[in-house]
């Protein structure tokens, strides 16, 4: 199944924790000091992110996902101006993965 359409058919909240998912892979990669796979998972995150504003249930929440993709580029491939730390991203999308184990 497409990735795209699988997305979208996905609650918000499972939705934005598989962008976590993405997320935690990035800062994994981080730390391994592979940059080329830090840069991939933020890639794929921030794909993922650009799905979602698709999405006719996420409309009131477009602002809030440009958020996460500014701060995401900023984060990985920027120069940190927001100084976001690997705590902040963990604690906001794991969140997100709590909420949807629940459903």
């Amino acid at each position: 199944m497409d990735t795209a359409i699988s997305l979208l058919t996905m609650p918000i909240g499972v939705q934005i924790s598989n962008v976590g998912s993405e997320v935690n892979r990035a800062l994994r990669w981080r730390k391994a000091g592979n940059r080329q796979r830090e840069i991939a998972f933020c890639e794929k995150a921030i794909e993922f992110l650009n799905i979602m504003k698709q999405d006719p249930k996420n409309k009131h929440r477009i602002g809030e996902i440009d958020a996460c993709i500014e701060e995401l580029k900023d984060f990985f491939l920027g120069s940190n101006e927001y100084n976001t730390t690997e705590e902040t991203l963990i604690r906001y999308y794991d969140a997100f993965l709590y909420q949807a184990m629940k459903l």
